[in-house]
């Protein structure tokens, strides 16, 4: 009898915990699930419902002996790092590009081309 006994009350939890878990994942996939698709109408421009968001573009510039990155949206530009660089390094044609400034759409791209310069 007492071997019947325990053998329920294992069955019992080992279904409540499954039971468990299982509603917590179909709660949890219920609420991931996107209201609606996002759509891009421009690189620079998401549009989410109803809502209007410029994504920002990041920029590498090289400015007052300093090579930079900076954070653009729209007409705001903002500095995330910069470092201090001789331009007798490299090549002219570079410095001049670097100069007008080079633009990304995404900061690791930007990273990237500062850390080449920077190291």
């Amino acid at each position: 009898m007492k071997k019947i006994k325990n053998t329920l009350i294992i069955t019992s939890y080992v279904l409540l915990v499954a039971l468990f878990f299982a509603t917590g994942y179909a709660l949890g996939k219920r609420n991931t699930e996107p209201a609606s698709e996002p759509t891009v109408e421009d690189s620079s421009v998401i549009v989410t419902g109803d809502s209007v968001v410029e994504a920002p573009t990041y920029e590498v510039i090289y400015e007052d002996g300093e090579i930079k990155i900076n954070k653009c949206i729209g007409d705001m530009r903002e500095t995330i790092t910069s470092e201090k660089i001789s331009e007798k390094v490299f090549p002219p044609d570079d410095i001049s590009e670097l100069k007008k400034g080079v633009n990304f759409e995404r900061l690791e791209a930007a990273q990237q081309m500062f850390e080449n310069f920077v190291s």
